[in-house]
C-alpha cells in the first residue's frame, strides 16, 4: 500500500512537471513565433546609426542607405545581400530609391546592381566607370554619372561628399562622407578589430593604402562604416595605421638583418627561383616574428595573414 502510494505520488509529480514544461514551451512558441519567423526570413541586420542613415548587414557585407525626404540614396549592392536591400528599405520608408553609388567596381560589392529599377541614377568615380565599360558585365550596370576625383551629391536633407583618394584598394575606390551626420564609409580599407584582409587588403599599391589612413583621419567623423564587419571609429583607423606602419618597419628590419648568403647556402645555385624563395621566406619569417611579438591577441587575424602581409610589405619596401 505504501509502495503504491509513493509510486502514485512520483508518477503524478512527473506528469505535472512534464505538463509544466510543455505548457512553457507552448506559450513561448505562441508568443514568439511571429518574431522567430520574421528573424529567420529577414536574414539580415538593420540599424539606424544616425538620423536617416542606415546600415544593412548580411553574409559579412554592408550596405549603407539614406532617407532624404526626396528619395533614397543607396551605397553599394553586394550580391550576397541582393534583394534584401529592398526589403530593408521598405521597413523604414516608402521613399523611392533615386540613387545608387558604387564604392568601386568589384563584383562582390556591386554585383546586385542589376536588381535596381532601370531608371535609377548610378554614380561612380570615372575609373570605376572605365573598368565597368571594359568588363561589360550585365550584373554591374555602367554608371549613368561619373566624376573625376571628387563630387558632392545633395538630395533633400542629406549631403554626401564622394572622394577618390588614390588606389588604396582598386582604381576608383572612393570615400563616401556624410558631413552633417559625421559618418564616413570606406569599403575594403579595413575591418575594425581585424588585421587587413589577405595581402594587405589586396592593394595594388601599398604606399597608397598607407596614405589612405591619414586621408581618412582628416575627416571629421565619429562613425566609420566598412564594407565588411562592424562599424568603427577613428580609434580603429589609428590602430590599423599603427599595425601597417609596424609591418613596414619590421620588413625593413628583416631586409637589413637577414644574411642572403647564409639563408641560401644550401640551395641549388642553378635554381634562381629556389634561391629567391629561400631568401624571401627568411625575410618573411623575420618580419612575422617581430610583428606577432607585439600584435598577437590584439587584432583578429594575427597569426593567420601576418605572413602574407609581411611578404607583400617586403616587396613594397624593396621596390616602391
Amino acid at each position: 500500500m505504501k509502495f503504491n502510494l509513493l509510486f502514485s505520488l512520483k508518477y503524478t509529480r512527473l506528469i505535472l512537471f512534464a505538463s509544466t514544461v510543455l505548457a512553457c514551451l507552448f506559450s513561448i512558441s505562441i508568443a514568439d513565433i511571429d518574431y522567430i519567423q520574421a528573424a529567420t526570413e529577414k536574414e539580415y541586420d538593420l540599424q539606424e546609426i544616425k538620423d536617416g542613415v542606415y546600415i544593412l548587414s548580411a553574409n559579412g557585407y554592408n550596405v549603407m542607405f539614406l532617407t532624404t525626404g526626396e528619395g533614397i540614396i543607396v551605397v553599394d549592392a553586394p550580391p550576397s545581400i541582393g534583394d534584401k536591400i529592398f526589403k530593408a528599405i521598405s521597413e523604414v520608408t516608402n521613399e523611392p530609391i533615386k540613387y545608387l553609388i558604387y564604392s568601386h567596381a568589384h563584383r562582390d560589392h556591386i554585383g546586385a546592381a542589376h536588381l535596381f529599377q532601370p531608371f535609377i541614377q548610378i554614380i561612380a568615380e570615372k575609373n570605376t566607370g572605365d573598368i565597368l565599360k571594359a568588363v561589360n558585365d550585365p550584373e554591374r550596370p555602367i554608371p549613368t554619372t561619373t566624376f573625376i576625383d571628387n563630387t558632392t551629391l545633395t538630395v533633400g536633407d542629406k549631403t554626401l561628399q564622394l572622394t577618390y583618394p588614390g588606389q588604396y584598394h582598386q582604381r576608383g575606390d572612393i570615400f563616401i562622407y556624410v558631413p552633417d551626420q559625421k559618418i564616413i564609409m570606406v569599403v575594403d580599407q579595413l575591418t575594425p578589430g581585424e588585421v587587413p584582409w589577405k595581402h594587405l587588403a589586396a592593394t595594388p599599391e601599398v604606399p597608397a593604402l598607407m596614405r589612405s589612413y591619414d586621408q581618412v583621419l582628416e575627416y571629421d567623423f565619429d562613425v566609420y562604416v566598412p564594407g565588411h564587419g562592424n562599424t568603427g571609429t577613428k580609434k580603429d583607423v589609428n590602430i590599423q595605421k599603427e599595425y601597417v606602419s609596424d609591418l613596414k618597419n619590421n620588413a625593413q628590419l628583416a631586409i637589413n638583418n637577414v644574411n642572403f648568403t647564409e639563408v641560401t647556402k644550401n640551395v641549388d645555385r642553378q635554381n634562381n627561383a629556389a634561391i629567391t624563395e629561400a631568401y624571401f621566406d627568411a625575410l618573411t619569417n623575420a618580419c612575422v616574428e617581430k610583428t606577432e611579438e607585439k600584435w598577437k591577441g590584439k587584432l583578429h587575424g594575427v597569426g593567420v595573414w601576418t605572413d602574407e602581409h609581411c611578404e607583400k610589405m617586403i616587396q613594397s619596401v624593396r621596390v616602391d
